[in-house]
């Protein structure tokens, strides 16, 4: 599953009850935060001061939270590798270990395992000397590149007789596992389950083992795989066709230009080898973090951790990216003819969310567009009826490093899109201007953030999925609780400066799907 976009605030009920907190043995050394006179409370101060983490000698770092009122556990592994991190020419090695995720270890997946790795260099040796001759290009030699192809494809299908398609993800289902996944990002590739909290061994030998000992196995059949993804998701898609234009024509530097899938000239050449290159370099102890949320104890996961995940490398995470995206100085703009439905997509750079401004755009996001109480909503969808539909994004399509805060749109029947991009662009001039937000509109958001927060703090999934995220990003999984406070001390003149500062012509991209213009022999004419 490829995350394109980032984790969005949610309208949500407020909850309210016990969130199913442990008692207060055992704590991290942090202990309960202190409680500051002026800093807003969320209501999460006591889950806060029940997290629990350790790290291993490899730098493989552990976040718990005890909850012991069901027998079952959620975890979230998170690697800081995304598809940000592809290189030119190898774009979509990220998403490609998603799909390796849970093809095994030289124990499981495999009918046997004494052949299997001959068997893997023999098909690998096959593919180097394919992608050799074709890159003779003209001057490759046809019959060679048939009989290559060939051997190639012998050499996949004696691979492929070893293998024992879908065992890892059986094992966990036998198990109980639950809503077993995965997802890739610009930012990151994140891998999750729930599972009956009696077979944590089995989870820590099966999770530890396939970061440890990874086989990738039937690699070129998921490449297929993930070939005919991109043309359903992409090139037979209008939608994905403009989303693919949007993102390359607002980034002319940074890695945020590839997309997350990648290109077809890449996702038909990059080897095997490659791909467990990029796998070794990136999925190291350090660039990992791992989040457990449900009915473990602190001594048990350590002790499991300290049995399956030692032999985890123990590398020095990559460093970041170097490449800055240079400053826009000229509107951009991109329209597709096509006969599909018109769509209109607009963004403006803004800061990463590691910066504190970046809260100021996440809470734009929510009242110009972010239900029927937002600006973009009432004013278009509602009242004007230009517009089947409104959204709006921070963060796309990435956090970890400056991105866009964009406004998705559908035009209503007979109006041009960019006759409703005029009309998005009053509304927003017009939040600043004429009629600023309200404190009022201010304070429905700080409440259903906190709504939100709850929400996502009440299940075992969501809550390790916001702590592994949190210290991914941020390095620290206390920057989750940190957000909230921010939100609650938002005050008005922030939204009027954010929007003022970034909501320019010269920093804006945009780009629409346009039906074409009636030809002569349509429109009647000779």
């Amino acid at each position: 599953m490829i995350r394109v976009q980032p984790r969005a605030i949610f309208i949500c009920a407020l909850v309210v009850g016990s969130l199913g907190i442990a008692a207060d043995s055992g704590r991290c050394a942090a202990g309960r935060p202190a409680v500051h006179p002026g800093v807003p409370r969320t209501g999460l101060e006591k889950l806060e001061a029940q997290v629990e983490e350790f790290s291993l000698p490899n730098g493989l770092h552990f976040v718990l939270v005890e909850r012991h009122d069901s027998p079952v556990f959620a975890f979230q592994t998170v690697v800081n590798a995304g598809s940000a991190d592809n290189q030119i020419g190898t774009t979509g090695l990220a998403h490609m270990m998603e799909h390796m995720a849970f093809k095994g270890t030289p124990w499981v997946g495999t009918r046997d395992a004494a052949a299997e790795p001959a068997l893997l260099a023999a098909e690998e040796r096959a593919y180097a000397a394919l992608v050799n001759e074709r890159h003779k290009g003209i001057h490759a030699d046809s019959t060679r590149l048939r009989t290559l192809g060939e051997t190639f494809a012998a050499a996949q299908e004696a691979e492929g007789a070893t293998v024992e398609t879908e065992e890892f993800s059986r094992i966990l289902e036998r198990a109980g596992a639950r809503d077993v996944n995965a997802y890739t990002s610009s930012d990151v590739t994140a891998y999750m389950y729930s599972i009956p909290s009696n077979r944590l061994e089995l989870w820590a030998s099966m999770e530890g083992g396939r970061l440890a000992h990874p086989v990738f196995r039937d690699f070129y059949k998921e490449r297929e795989v993930v070939i005919e993804e991109r043309r359903m998701s992409t090139e037979s898609s209008p939608f994905g066709r403009l989303a693919e234009e949007f993102v390359h024509t607002a980034f002319v530097a940074h890695p945020y230009r590839f997309g997350t899938i990648g290109f077809p000239s890449d996702l038909e050449a990059f080897s095997r080898t490659q791909g467990e290159e990029f796998f070794h370099r990136h999925y190291v102890a350090s660039n990992m973090i791992i989040a457990v949320v449900g009915d473990v104890t602190l001594a048990d996961l350590r002790a499991m951790a300290e049995r399956y995940f030692v032999d985890i490398p123990a590398g020095p995470a990559p460093p970041p990216l170097d490449t800055v995206e240079p400053e826009q100085r000229a509107e951009r703009r991109c329209i597709i003819e096509d006969t599909a439905q018109p769509i209109l997509m607009t963004g403006w750079h803004i800061p990463a969310c590691t910066d504190p401004r970046y809260v100021v755009y996440s809470a734009l996001a929510d009242l110009l567009g972010g239900g029927d109480h937002a600006r973009l909503q009432k004013t278009l969808v509602k009242d004007k009826r230009l517009a089947v539909s409104v959204e709006t994004t921070t963060g796309f399509p990435g956090e970890k490093y400056p991105s866009l805060w964009g406004v998705l749109a559908v035009p209503a029947s007979g109006v041009a899109a960019d006759s409703l991009e005029r009309e998005i662009y009053r509304v927003l001039d017009d939040a600043v201007t004429a009629h600023p937000f309200r404190q009022a509109e201010l304070d429905g958001y700080k409440v259903r953030v906190r709504a939100a927060k709850l929400g996502s703090a009440e299940g075992n999934a969501a809550l390790a999925g916001e702590l592994a995220m949190a210290q991914t990003l941020h390095g620290d999984w206390r920057a989750f609780f940190r957000a909230q406070e921010r939100v609650q001390a938002l005050q008005l003149p922030e939204l009027a400066d954010a929007m003022r500062s970034a909501f320019t012509r010269m920093n804006r991209t945009t780009a629409m799907i346009v039906n074409p213009a009636p030809t002569d022999s349509t429109a009647g004419g000779h």
